[in-house]
């Protein structure tokens, strides 16, 4: 595991999470009520320990990022059992997932003023949102790359040029990860069989 350098503590790093798949079958339950479905119960535990054993030092892992001080989560029930999967999988405590009303269905802006409202003691945040506006607003934030889509349950780990979130403006961070669960599929079936059929329809 390496230490903190200085680059670490001159920049932010910010990991974006769309919530796993949810369900569609459930008359009567409003949008914001909707569970995870079968799948998305198979996939958050699945992105959450590749993303907790590769880049934040979990197992036997090298660290590569500093390991997440809060995950802050839409008020969506899909987003927050989504962020709750990964708390737990990253073993932090119940007091660092905070809910933020505004990420709930929000536009790429409405995203921005979050990240730019974060305190500034935390150097590596994760977010959980919703398509469309998660997609656009990564887009819109990074510098020199993009990503083709974000299907459920897909995680972009960015760094921004700045050592406080205030600062944060569009077309400036660095691509550090993509992550979704088909590429897992793909890549270990050995260990994330069966987690992606059909991904991408939600």
């Amino acid at each position: 595991m390496r230490n903190t350098g200085p680059s670490d503590r001159q920049m932010k790093y910010l990991t974006v999470i769309r919530h796993a798949k949810s369900a569609w079958d459930q008359p009567g339950v409003p949008d914001h009520d909707r569970t995870l479905n079968e799948r998305g119960k198979r996939a958050a535990p699945a992105v959450a320990a590749f993303l907790h054993r590769t880049y934040f030092g979990g197992g036997e892992g090298e660290r590569l990022l500093p390991p997440p001080d809060r995950l802050v989560s839409s008020t969506a029930l899909r987003a927050l059992t989504t962020a709750q999967v990964m708390r737990e999988t990253f073993g932090l405590p119940s007091d660092a997932l905070l809910l933020d009303s505004k990420l709930y269905l929000a536009a790429p802006g409405s995203i921005l003023e979050v990240v730019r409202s974060l305190d500034e003691k935390w150097s590596h945040v994760c977010l959980f949102g919703h398509n469309p506006g998660l997609h656009e607003f990564t887009d819109k934030i990074l510098a020199r790359a993009s990503v083709p889509k974000m299907p459920t349950c897909t995680a972009v780990i960015m760094a921004l040029p700045h050592a406080y979130w205030g600062l944060a403006d569009w077309h400036e961070a660095q691509l550090i990860g993509y992550i979704t669960p088909k590429s897992l599929e793909r890549r270990f079936p050995e260990l994330y069989g069966n987690i992606s059929q059909g991904d991408g329809d939600d």
